[in-house]
């Protein structure tokens, strides 16, 4: 009988050590740092490692610049990331839906953090509505908000076509 109990308890604790494996510690820690694609095609780029953001010019060449994320920044994409579980989500996420849109977004994101690296790639063109993609659909345009609101990428040009 105690030798059932013993395995019963040691199976929880084992469930248990490996829910928090998938997830982001409680802290942010000091080598957090993303690189986060997004747009028609994923070309525009955040890289927070390097402190640059690439803008799709659409038909002309992209343009790189300078672009540092604010540690009261870091912290937001953080904590949203932590809440919506982003460890735990597929590297190919494929929701699914019955609506196909066109032109679509496309996000690629890779998080490093604890020295471990997680990447997730995205091909939103049908829209779903489940709760992982309206939670993972709610940060990107978090951090995209964050990028538009930067003095750095207000200074860039607009591009003189469009995607249809």
């Amino acid at each position: 009988m105690c030798l059932c109990l013993f395995f019963i308890t040691l199976s929880f604790v084992g469930c248990n050590s490996a829910n928090t494996e998938n997830q982001l510690p409680e802290l942010k820690p000091k080598d957090f740092n993303f690189i986060f694609n997004y747009g028609v095609n994923a070309k525009n780029q955040l890289d927070t490692t390097k402190g640059q953001f690439t803008k799709d010019m659409v038909l002309e060449p992209s343009i790189t610049t300078n672009l540092k994320l604010s540690d009261d920044e870091m912290n937001t994409i953080y904590l949203e990331m932590k809440k919506i579980n982003i460890l735990n989500y597929s590297d190919k996420f494929n929701p699914k839906s019955n609506t196909i849109q066109t032109p679509f977004s496309t996000y690629s994101i890779k998080i490093i953090v604890d020295g471990k690296e997680k990447s997730i790639y995205w091909k939103d063109e049908n829209v779903s509505q489940s709760k992982e993609a309206t939670q993972l659909r709610n940060l990107f345009k978090k951090i995209q908000e964050i990028i538009v609101n930067k003095e750095e990428f207000k200074k860039l040009p607009e591009p003189k076509s469009a995607y249809q």
